[in-house]
């Protein structure tokens, strides 16, 4: 297994469990941490065995955002060094997380703000407890949010909301974020694990195929017209069809049983 600086990465039971792992710092990002993420993602969406990510943290924090010391040294940085370097890193993660072919789930406790919080916006599905805190911080710094938070928000929680994340810097509670639609559950915090781990089993059983196909078609409808997305579906489903977990679950069907499905 290899051994990583700034973050924890393992598989377990067709989940890939990869954890911020700096704790001191309320798990706060650089560029290093953000290409030891990559990297584990390079490696989890080529390995079958890996069905499901979960994104995670150690310690009392999911992020407290961009690390204090990259903030102060920022400004003394080209602004070409600024887009073709750090933000190669940031962006890249976000991307990287937002496109990661496989279901993906944030498991979020405590603080999840500014360039954090878009890692978890970058995920399917997001897990809070109930008193964890989530706030788009860029407009306190003077910034505005180049990650994706500008596009997704408004999506997932409406514009009015979105503004007030975006421009009031507003903070929201776990509770709160569920009510909106920010993150799809807000649990107890001793519930946290279990109930992200049901889940993440609940996806590592379905159909590795069609998720991934689902996932596409998902993001594509965003994106494209009516017409053009039944063209797409279409296309796609013609070769589901012929797959071997189609026919397991044809006969899982009729025989009353649950399907295995095994992703081809």
């Amino acid at each position: 297994m290899t051994t990583y600086s700034h973050i924890e990465a393992r598989v377990e039971n067709n989940i890939g469990h990869l954890a911020l792992n700096d704790p001191e710092t309320l798990n706060s990002m650089t560029a290093d941490m953000m290409k030891e993420l990559i990297a584990v993602l390079d490696i989890w969406e080529q390995d079958e065995t890996v069905r499901v990510l979960v994104l995670e943290a150690r310690g009392r924090a999911f992020s407290a955002g961009a690390n204090k010391d990259f903030l102060q040294e920022i400004p003394a940085v080209s602004s070409f060094d600024i887009k073709n370097i750090i933000y190669r890193h940031f962006a890249g993660g976000t991307k990287k997380i937002r496109d990661f072919p496989k279901p993906t789930i944030a498991a979020m406790r405590g603080a999840a703000t500014g360039a954090g919080l878009e890692l978890a916006l970058a995920c399917d599905f997001r897990i809070a407890t109930k008193d964890a805190m989530l706030a788009e911080t860029w407009i306190h710094l003077g910034l505005m949010d180049p990650l994706g938070g500008m596009s997704i928000l408004p999506r997932l929680i409406g514009l009015a909301k979105a503004n007030e994340l975006l421009l009031l810097g507003e903070r929201v509670s776990g509770e709160e974020a569920e009510r909106i639609g920010l993150v799809n559950r807000a649990v107890d915090d001793d519930a946290l694990e279990n109930t992200v781990l049901s889940w993440a089993k609940r996806l590592a059983n379905g159909a590795p195929l069609a998720l991934q196909a689902m996932k596409e078609g998902i993001r594509r409808g965003l994106e494209q017209a009516p017409d053009a997305m039944a063209t797409h579906n279409i296309s796609i489903q013609s070769q589901l069809i012929h797959t071997e977990d189609f026919k397991e679950g044809v006969r899982a069907l009729f025989s009353k049983e649950k399907p295995d499905f095994k992703g081809r």
